[in-house]
């Protein structure tokens, strides 16, 4: 190394020295990277919320690829049937509530069920520009959906048929599984309109283990307006058949004869 032995003046001293400070500062805290600022490309939300917007494209171009293989979506599940017994319509609970139970005991029919669901709905997602609007904690979520089945199965006089013990074998399930999780809305433009991604915390990671398209107002969704329903009934690949439809009490006759999510 060559040292000069120029004489420096005191004003280019001072000068040198300033513009050296700051450059010091910036290897003190740059550490490793140099003193570069990497600017983070994760828009500013909570992680919930990024990893159902990330879910929901990665569907659009992948479909049910981006479910994640693994006994992990039985959580979800038990809310959702917990969240269907508050708020769907009784005959529909009665008919299907056996075969329902009976597929939520076998893990790998509750991850092909929630393959189904993407499947289905990855044609419209694509172009339907859906974004999160709000997250929720599961947590308070899941007691609340079960008090509410609660009563009102006891409402509905069937609270003496032991789907109370059903409910509290739900509760703690739910519990198990999505416990530091949430449940994210995203709003659409078009048809789905509302997309709900349930995310559940495994050692840090965050990992989404279901979907639904519908939710009751007192859990944080909306009653679908006219248009809406119009919309979807004329959808080929989402109409409503067989969909745990949330219905509005006193809108109908909770006895009708058949299942009000078929209308």
């Amino acid at each position: 190394m060559l040292l000069s032995t120029e004489r420096m003046s005191p004003h280019r001293h001072r000068r040198r020295v300033s513009l050296a400070l700051p450059l010091a500062l910036a290897v003190l805290q740059g550490g490793c990277t140099g003193g570069r600022v990497i600017a983070s490309a994760l828009p500013d939300e909570e992680p919930s919320r990024r990893t159902a917007e990330s879910f929901v494209h990665c569907v659009e171009v992948g479909t049910s690829g981006c479910v994640g293989a693994g006994e992990n979506h039985s959580g979800w599940d038990a809310l959702h049937l917990l969240l269907w017994l508050a708020s769907g319509s009784p005959v529909g609970i009665l008919e299907v509530l056996p075969q329902q139970l009976a597929a939520h005991a076998d893990p790998l029919r509750v991850q092909g069920a929630f393959v189904g669901e993407v499947e289905r709905y990855a044609g419209a997602l694509r172009g339907a520009e859906c974004e999160s609007t709000m997250s929720q904690p599961a947590d308070p979520l899941i007691d609340k959906a079960a008090s509410s089945a609660v009563a009102r199965l006891e409402r509905l006089g069937m609270g003496r048929t032991g789907l109370g013990r059903v409910i509290d074998e739900l509760r703690a399930e739910a519990h198990a599984g999505l416990d530091g999780g949430h449940l994210v809305r995203l709003d659409c433009v078009r048809d789905p309109y509302r997309v709900y991604i349930a995310t559940a915390d495994y050692d840090g990671r965050i990992v989404v283990v279901g979907m639904t398209t519908v939710l009751a107002p007192e859990f944080g969704g909306d009653s679908p307006s006219r248009r809406d329903v119009d919309v979807r009934l004329s959808s080929v690949s989402l109409g409503l058949g067989g969909q745990s439809m949330p219905i509005v009490e006193g809108a109908v006759n909770e006895w009708l004869a058949f299942p009000v999510e078929e209308l």
